[in-house]
């Protein structure tokens, strides 16, 4: 508790919940507060801050919709600390700002162009041979899909097979940009109905990928990736057409 008191220092200034929140944020980021642990009650946040309740309730509230934490209600309950990596908001944030059209599927080729590629790429350098079972493994799964009675929802399986990729490289910056776009394509897909033959033809160029990073060929990867990402964009300019 006396540790806790002296890293934070009593506000009184306006907007007390926004000092506060920053206050608790360079707290988590200095890692004073790891991931799974849980903050100071409300009570004795207000002690520490000399600020009220319902300010500290609203810097938490905020720390929440930020992604640095999740609140648990019941007598164990409380504000605890998310692992890092979460991008949880920010795919939530871009979901909305796609729906109001204020981002084009052409930015998201060029996103997906300039990061995917070199991503795969760099996989290639680093792939071990059970990466490369599971990659396998991934697009069987998901080609088997098609023969249940919903393959639609098999094809949320299909950003995993990217996720792996970019898991691979080892580099966080990759991992977490690569989930925010490919949680958007997923959130896409689900709003269409999908036409089986493309979504056929588009799965079965994992295999080209796969076969790029068993021979740790860097440049085949590349190209191999990128001509897979220009067919899904050109699938999404085909469905977002028919809805027009």
């Amino acid at each position: 508790m006396d540790e806790e008191q002296n890293i934070f220092s009593p506000v009184r200034a306006e907007r007390v919940s926004h000092q506060i929140e920053g206050q608790l944020k360079e707290a988590i980021i200095t890692n004073h507060y790891r991931a799974g642990d849980k903050l100071p009650s409300e009570r004795e946040l207000a002690d520490m801050f000399s600020a009220s309740r319902s300010s500290i309730r609203e810097a938490i509230r905020s720390l929440e919709r930020s992604g640095f934490v999740v609140v648990k209600k019941g007598v164990q309950g409380g504000a605890f600390v998310i692992k890092k990596g979460n991008s949880k908001p920010m795919v939530n944030y871009l979901r909305d700002v796609m729906r109001l059209r204020q981002v084009s599927l052409e930015e998201i080729l060029q996103a997906r162009l300039i990061l995917e590629p070199e991503v795969a790429a760099e996989a290639a350098l680093k792939a071990t041979p059970e990466d490369i079972e599971l990659l396998e493994e991934i697009t069987q799964d998901q080609l088997r899909g098609f023969d249940s009675e919903n393959p639609v929802m098999q094809f949320d399986r299909n950003p995993r097979f990217h996720r792996i990729i970019a898991e691979i490289t080892g580099n966080q910056v990759f991992i977490i940009i690569m989930q925010i776009l490919l949680e958007i394509h997923a959130f896409r897909m689900n709003q269409f109905k999908l036409d089986e033959k493309t979504i056929r033809r588009i799965t079965h160029q994992h295999d080209g990928i796969i076969a790029a990073l068993k021979k740790k060929d860097k440049q085949l990867a590349f190209e191999e990736m990128k001509k897979h990402v220009l067919a899904v964009h050109k699938m999404h300019l085909a469905l977002d057409a028919r809805t027009k």
